[in-house]
């Protein structure tokens, strides 16, 4: 199959190709040449005078390479060759000798980074052979974006897997052999794991007298195709059968490991530790570590350490191949600063049933490449070992999601084919069993997906979606939160989502107290940091942290809201109470500065305003305000309850100069109101009913009182729309005077009331004695007294 077919097939099959290029591509030019006869140079102690048969007259070509031999086969890249980097040689004089061409390094036609001297070639090599038709050098290299949950593909078997599964073809694997002539590995290291959760299984092997030194050709080439630097055959290896398999290992220097044992524990508070790279790290006793009998030797699933590496002296080597948590070596790559080819693939989930096979993979290899004596058997030190998975598939339920009419036995080929064992247990369900490399499906749905992707994305049927009448069967508390959104939405305002784990530091930034339910929180067990341990109990942290994002950006006109559960700790139960709140915040100018208006900054009256419309527009009527609340988070000066009925539903108002100061949002003005929806819940029906425009005229009154300045004017309108009934239509407040002309305690409120009957045209005097009551029930109940004037 061509190659860039295997790769639209892969991005098919939902691994995105990003890349194909051909390995050893700009090898035209060069061709395979015979040293026919090496001299000195006549003027240069370090030149040599080569004569090469190159498939036709010999080629005279001064050469200082150091590993010269008369009968080599080398490349030979004559004059007018191009290079693959682009260079095109010429016939020149080199101290006064005719050279027509030049003998290549490896690194000179881009195979690897070797230039130690001139590329040995096959001594059965035709002189005259281009190089690009040797195939050990004709390859193609594959970019593949591997998603986060398919680490599995993290590996060249991981690939062949998927195009096996995707062609139909069969996947051929034998176990590797591992010639062991060694005594038992048991006698020489043991294993030891002080932190199981941390490693659930740790295996190790031991080979006696090898022999370090430079790895042959093609394995060095595939290590650069790939990008990875060769070290020496040992460590060449080990990466590797990482590539090959997608399980990491490392090789220690056995004799380097004190009592020639492993102990797996975590890092104690404050040890330091010199890694591979010479970078000498503090630890912590989050980061797991893998230590000899006395000391640290490896950061665990990370990078090896100095003390025990591989050098030109080792001559005994233990390898490791384990299986790491990987949310144990995510924190530690992340405190450390340290990410490697190994931390990637641990931090993404490797394979626990494979662990053994990849060791006796590399156990093989290097007997084979660097000599010596392997130990028979393998440590495998496997506390708890984890069931096999089991996945229930419904065989109506996935087509009927596909929009397909597949029948069992095809959905069981496709599953087979990607070495799933399936057992159909009636017609319509089938049993899985998922291997231990594919952590990604642990769901009905997630092998909904692996049948979608062999059938083939692009043969799934386009359908019409059968969907039910709008809202029918839909559960209320969704019905609200879809209806909140649009709301917010068509308000100009943006949904956010932010992280359910804060810092514990949140209840101090917002100056709770310390018997506040902002405080009642849920611990992580295994938090990522301290910013990120504990369940959040408000979403005021989350959006605070979203507007001062903004503002560090200079985003200043900022309208925010977010529908989410925080969740606080009960003392006698181990299950938290989870609430349902929806948030909304608004920061910046209500409007910029242009050249007909001058700028404004956001008031309490805006966020009322748009609270006020949001709760209309779910269709409530008997909400209000009243002044002052309890959550530390607001200014007491200016914020207010949110009332329907006598029940408080929410809170609103400014917030505290506190709580804007730890979140370091300078001076802006913000405002934000929260709703408990559960209590909104039992004032919301979700119905929206047409109400037509009043067939009868209405009639104004207008009423100015002066009532005590401390007064809420909702107090007012209370008594107005309580005393009017259905004849007061709705009620305004215009004109709020405190001045001069009053007295230092009182204030003047004026206020338009609508009055109109769905029955009739209303009568004059029938208004005048209802806009009568209302105003002695003013003067009776709050003191008022009509303004004169």
């Amino acid at each position: 199959m061509p190659a860039h077919e295997v790769g639209e097939l892969l991005t098919m099959a939902g691994l995105e190709v990003e890349g194909v290029a051909a390995a050893g591509d700009g090898l035209g030019d060069i061709v395979a040449a015979r040293i026919l006869s090496i001299e000195p140079h006549p003027d240069a102690d370090r030149l040599s005078l080569c004569r090469v048969d190159a498939g036709g007259d010999p080629v005279p070509v001064v050469c200082g390479a150091p590993n010269l031999e008369k009968g080599m086969r080398v490349p030979l890249a004559p004059a007018g060759a191009r290079l693959p980097d682009g260079t095109v040689l010429r016939e020149s004089r080199i101290r006064g000798q005719v050279s027509k061409g030049m003998l290549l390094a490896e690194d000179e036609m881009g195979l690897t980074e070797d230039h130690s001297g001139i590329m040995v070639l096959p001594w059965d090599l035709a002189p005259g052979t281009s190089l690009a038709s040797v195939a050990s050098l004709s390859d193609w290299v594959y970019d593949v974006d591997i998603t986060p949950n398919r680490p599995d593909c993290a590996s060249v078997v991981g690939i062949a897997r998927e195009i096996a599964a995707a062609t139909g073809k069969t996947l051929r694997r034998t176990d590797p052999a591992v010639k062991a002539a060694g005594p038992p590995v048991g006698d020489l290291s043991s294993v030891t794991i002080d932190d199981a959760s941390g490693c659930p299984r740790y295996t190790a092997g031991v080979i006696q007298g090898v022999s370090p030194g430079a790895s042959p050709f093609w394995l060095r080439y595939r290590l650069h195709l790939c990008g990875i630097r060769s070290i020496n055959n040992i460590v060449d290896v080990t990466n590797y059968v990482m590539l090959e398999s997608g399980q990491p290992l490392h090789a220690f220097d056995y004799d380097r490991l004190r009592e020639h044992r492993i102990v797996v524990r975590r890092a104690k508070e404050g040890e330091v530790f010199t890694t591979l790279d010479g970078e000498s790290r503090t630890l912590d006793n989050e980061i797991l570590m893998i230590c000899d009998g006395e000391r640290p030797v490896a950061v665990a699933g990370i990078m090896g350490g100095l003390n025990s590496e591989i050098f030109a002296g080792t001559r005994n080597i233990l390898v490791e191949s384990a299986f790491f948590d990987p949310v144990t070596i995510r924190r530690g790559s992340k405190r450390l600063g340290l990410s490697t080819e190994a931390s990637y693939r641990f931090e993404r989930g490797a394979d626990i049933g494979g662990v053994t096979v990849a060791l006796k993979r590399a156990l093989s290899l290097l007997s084979d490449l660097a000599g010596g004596e392997t130990a028979s058997g393998i440590i495998d030190t496997y506390p708890e070992v984890r069931p096999e998975r089991t996945v229930r598939l419904r065989v109506d339920r996935t087509n009927r999601m596909l929009g397909t009419s597949l029948s069992p036995d095809d959905m069981s080929g496709y599953l087979r084919s990607l070495d799933m064992a399936v057992r159909e247990t009636d017609r319509n369900t089938l049993e899985i069993r998922v291997p231990s490399y594919r952590v990604d499906l642990s769901r009905e749905v997630d092998l909904v997906e692996e049948v979608a992707r062999l059938y083939g994305y692009d043969r799934i049927p386009v359908t019409i979606p059968k969907v039910r009448p709008f809202d029918e069967g839909e559960p209320p508390e969704l019905r609200l939160r879809d209806r909140l959104k649009a709301l917010m939405t068509g308000f100009g305002f943006c949904e956010i989502i932010s992280y359910s784990f804060i810092s514990p530091d949140s209840a101090d930034m917002l100056g709770a107290s310390e018997e506040s339910s902002l405080r009642a929180f849920v611990r992580i067990m295994n938090p990522l940091s301290v910013d990120q341990s504990v369940l959040r109990t408000s979403l005021v942290p989350g959006l605070l942290g979203a507007v001062r994002a903004n503002l560090q950006n200079r985003e200043r006109v900022l309208r925010l809201f977010e529908w989410g559960k925080v969740f606080i700790s009960k003392e006698q139960d181990p299950l938290p109470a989870e609430k349902l709140v929806f948030s909304g915040i608004m920061a910046g100018p209500f409007r910029t500065k242009t050249w007909y208006a001058d700028e404004r900054p956001v008031d309490f009256y805006d966020m009322k305003g748009v609270t006020a419309a949001l709760l209309k527009g779910l269709g409530l009527r008997d909400f209000g305000f009243r002044s002052g609340t309890a959550s530390p988070a607001y200014d007491p000066e200016v914020s207010s309850e949110i009332t329907c009925g006598e029940t408080v539903i929410g809170k609103l108002g400014r917030v505290s100069g506190r709580a804007a100061a730890a979140w370091n949002l300078g001076s802006e003005a913000v405002f934000l109101f929260e709703l408990d929806i559960e209590r909104l819940m039992a004032h919301f029906n979700g119905e929206r009913k047409f109400r037509r425009f009043g067939r009868f005229p209405a009639v104004y009154r207008d009423i100015s009182v002066i009532v005590r300045r401390d007064l809420e004017s909702e107090a007012l309108m209370e008594i107005v729309r309580r005393r009017g009934g259905a004849l007061v239509e709705s009620v305004m407040i215009f004109d709020v005077y405190q001045g001069e002309r009053m007295d230092p305690g009182e204030k003047a409120v004026a206020f338009r009331i609508c009055y109109r009957s769905e029955k009739g045209t209303l009568d004059g005097r029938e208004v005048n004695r209802l806009h009568e009551s209302i105003i002695d029930e003013i003067r009776e109940k709050l003191g008022g007294r009509l303004k004169e004037g």
